[in-house]
């Protein structure tokens, strides 16, 4: 046994010459005669195995056997390395497997140059997978090496443009343009029925001039926020199309009730819905990296409920907006979200939710002892009025919705 053939293992590739020699001297070569049995489900040994030569077979106990065949893709991991072994493995033919404890693996894994999910998770093993993805996040987070979505370039540049001061149509139109999708979009909602004058505009300038400058910078980072909610995986893209079509509807809301409650900007408000819970997008992103936590809707659902609104609020503070921006990812779902003074948008952001939760005329009665409720609807108002707001805006929410899906 070389160590050049170590290197075509999964997990054994990210060792050094030095402690694949290590190991090699640390680890026990195991010959199989054909039908014996390697480990039995329910087993809790400390190995990791690996399959140099010949043929394996997995009772999965239900369906056909499973062939592991030394040399094959599915063959360069560890054998069924969960614990307690799930399944019975036994050699086919003769075989030869190398067995190392696990202590003297992870101990070697610990030291291996780069940084890499695969030894993140063999280190990690004896815990569950929402635990690792909770250490790992944690573990980047200290190390400065947390990857955090970006906001996209245009809506950088035309956010930067009109917080630097720049009140030229012309100007901010031709940095819109460079987007041709963001371009259509700002012209479509210039003419929707939200903002519809008594004319019809057909360039992104005439645009800009109708909307103003601060809904125009709002509507673009609007607009360019659902790249962010993308992935390739297929099952990580329902969970990411079910926060987009959230996000949606918390955005609507939100406009719809700042208009009613001064003090509070309606375009800044229908981002304050897209962006609440802009901290699930990079846990979907990392669940990517746990198969059984993908595949286990419960326990993914409550890992993004322990951690989005700590990664939410890094990420807006990263792309730079204001502390009232930031509160909406941290207290969205907070029904006893504190603060003095004026209502504010994380006020705004609760209420939308509470609409959305308390269907029933019993759970909408309650809804006025909500602290949010309280700031934003002062006074002997009731559920009632926020119901028959939204009841007289139900066209306009529909627009609003239209804007962001198109």
């Amino acid at each position: 046994m070389n160590t050049e053939q170590l290197k075509e293992f999964e997990l054994l590739r990210y060792l050094n010459e030095q402690q694949l020699i290590m190991l090699a001297n640390n680890s026990k070569l195991i010959k199989l005669i054909p039908d014996q049995i390697l480990f039995s489900a329910g087993d809790t040994d400390h190995f990791h195995y690996f399959l140099l030569a010949g043929e394996l077979q997995i009772d999965t106990g239900g369906s056909a056997p499973i062939s592991l065949v030394a040399h094959s893709a599915d063959a360069m991991a560890p054998i069924q390395h969960q614990r307690p072994r799930q399944y019975d493995v036994y050699a086919r033919s003769g075989a030869a497997v190398l067995q190392i404890e696990t202590s003297t693996l992870q101990a070697l894994l610990r030291e291996a140059p780069g940084d890499h999910y695969e030894v993140k998770k063999a280190l990690r093993e004896d815990q569950p997978e929402d635990k690792q993805l909770l250490l790992d996040i944690y573990s980047d987070l200290r190390n400065n090496k947390l990857v955090l979505p970006s906001l996209p370039e245009v809506a950088v540049r035309i956010r930067r443009m009109i917080d630097d001061g720049t009140n030229n149509a012309k100007k901010i139109s031709q940095a819109v343009n460079t987007d041709p999708v963001v371009a259509a979009k700002l012209i479509k909602a210039a003419n929707s029925p939200l903002f519809r004058g008594t004319k019809e505009f057909e360039t992104s300038s005439q645009a800009i001039v109708r909307l103003g400058m601060q809904t125009t910078k709002q509507l673009v980072t609007s607009f360019t926020v659902k790249e962010l909610f993308k992935t390739s995986t297929p099952v990580l893209k329902q969970r990411m199309d079910v926060l987009w079509q959230h996000s949606i509807e918390i955005a609507a809301l939100s406009y719809v009730l700042a208009q009613n409650v001064k003090g509070l900007d309606p375009e800044q408000g229908l981002l304050a819905g897209l962006l609440h819970d802009i901290g699930v997008v990079p846990l979907l992103m990392y669940a990517h990296h746990y198969p059984n936590l993908m595949n286990n809707p419960q326990t993914l659902e409550k890992t993004i409920k322990d951690l989005k609104t700590e990664l939410g609020p890094l990420i807006l503070k990263r792309w730079g907006f204001n502390e009232e921006m930031v509160a909406t990812a941290t207290h969205s779902e907070n029904w006893n979200y504190q603060h003095e003074g004026e209502p504010d948008f994380a006020d705004l952001v609760i209420v939308a939710h509470l609409n959305q939760y308390m269907v029933s005329e019993e759970k909408l009665a309650r809804i006025n002892k909500i602290p949010a409720f309280r700031r934003l609807f002062p006074g002997e108002n009731t559920a009632h009025q926020m119901t028959e707001i939204l009841d007289q805006a139900k066209s306009q929410l529909e627009d609003t919705r239209q804007l962001l899906v198109a």
